[in-house]
């Protein structure tokens, strides 16, 4: 099972889109093999049920995990360079009902794309542009996971980085899935009690102009954004929330008081990815696409509130947003560049 483990990886790294590959336990013991590609999962292989078991300790073995702990969760990091990947692959493995679980994120795969090429809406670009080059606030980047927040936030900051050589942005992530010139990167290590909140105290004895913090996943590290961006850094983070009005109170319910946000919010985008029909099977599907689709574009909330505003935000109005997730997609669909099914698969029917 570990040549056939080695191929899957290998496999996966000719693959355009993909992000995430998981192994999946099935009732008769076997294992079903599944990469998500431009946002949705297709089956790669299947792994009958005498080899699941080395198939699983294989990997558990690249990422450096006991394959004899077989009742709780764990988690690793491979090494893809070997198999042609350009990073290390965040593992995980969850004991289910039918058997170990492995999900593995991908590093990310083909160049990093310029602001201008996300597929943005220009506005959205240029506020986003503006706000990173602010000498202090905080810049939220909302979305689900497989949203592009992460190539939005590096194509900024490499920008940012050639643009102001006399700045320095020092980013914090989990993985580091692109290795940044011109910014210092510091991956975080839970296992070890390093995490975004231990790592953004030692960052910031570094001096820097620019924080990037990976994502904000509990009140200590939003409490420490917040706090940074208050003694006078830019601190760009990302924050699990599906729209840019539910960004400020879901900070609220972690703690952060708001007479302290308030101040420091400079700007809020919530993206999603949609699939763009294939214009040479126009949707039919053929060998050159993924099921009628190649290519996926952004749709984006975006607001940049006044102090005024902030506080009615924070009263529970909802701040004007200069861009609409909605009604960007609805245009999309109305356009012929998407679908109505795939609207509703990627932000929910609404638009």
């Amino acid at each position: 099972m570990s040549i056939w483990i080695d191929s899957i990886l290998r496999r996966v790294a000719t693959l355009s889109e993909a992000s995430d590959l998981v192994l999946e336990p099935l009732d008769e013991g076997a294992l079903v093999v599944r990469a998500r590609i431009a946002g949705v999962y297709r089956q790669l292989d299947r792994c009958p049920a005498d080899g699941s078991a080395a198939a699983i300790a294989r990997l558990k073995a690249l990422a450096g995990v006991p394959a004899y702990i077989v009742d709780e969760p764990q988690d690793g990091r491979i090494d893809g360079r070997p198999f042609g990947l350009p990073g290390d692959l965040r593992a995980s493995f969850l004991p289910t009902v039918r058997g170990p679980r492995a999900a593995l994120r991908l590093p990310a795969l083909g160049a990093l794309p310029k602001p201008a090429d996300l597929g943005l809406p220009e506005l959205v670009t240029n506020g986003l542009r503006a706000a990173v080059r602010s000498a202090q606030g905080l810049v939220l980047v909302c979305g689900p996971t497989g949203s592009g927040k992460t190539t939005t936030i590096h194509s900024l900051l490499v920008e940012l980085a050639a643009d102001r050589p006399d700045r320095l942005p020092l980013a914090i992530e989990d993985p580091v899935e692109r290795r940044l010139t011109g910014v210092v990167q510091v991956e975080v290590r839970p296992h070890l009690q390093f995490g975004f909140a231990e790592a953004l105290r030692a960052g910031l004895r570094q001096d820097p102009d620019v924080l990037v913090i990976g994502e904000v996943r509990d009140p200590a590290t939003a409490q420490a954004a917040v706090r940074a961006a208050l003694t006078g850094h830019l601190v760009i983070t990302t924050l699990h929330c599906g729209r840019a009005v539910e960004a400020l109170p879901r900070l609220i319910e972690m703690g952060v008081m708001p007479e302290l946000l308030l101040p420091v919010l400079s700007g809020v985008l919530a993206q999603r990815l949609v699939r763009i029909v294939h214009a040479a099977c126009a949707g039919a599907g053929c060998s050159a696409c993924h099921g009628g689709y190649s290519g996926r574009r952004a749709v984006a909330d975006w607001t940049a509130p006044d102090h005024a505003a902030r506080i009615d935000w924070s009263q529970g109005h909802a701040p004007p947003l200069l861009a609409d997730l909605d009604i960007q997609a609805a245009r999309f669909i109305a356009d012929g560049l998407t679908t109505a099914a795939e609207v509703d698969r990627a932000i929910g029917g609404r638009a």
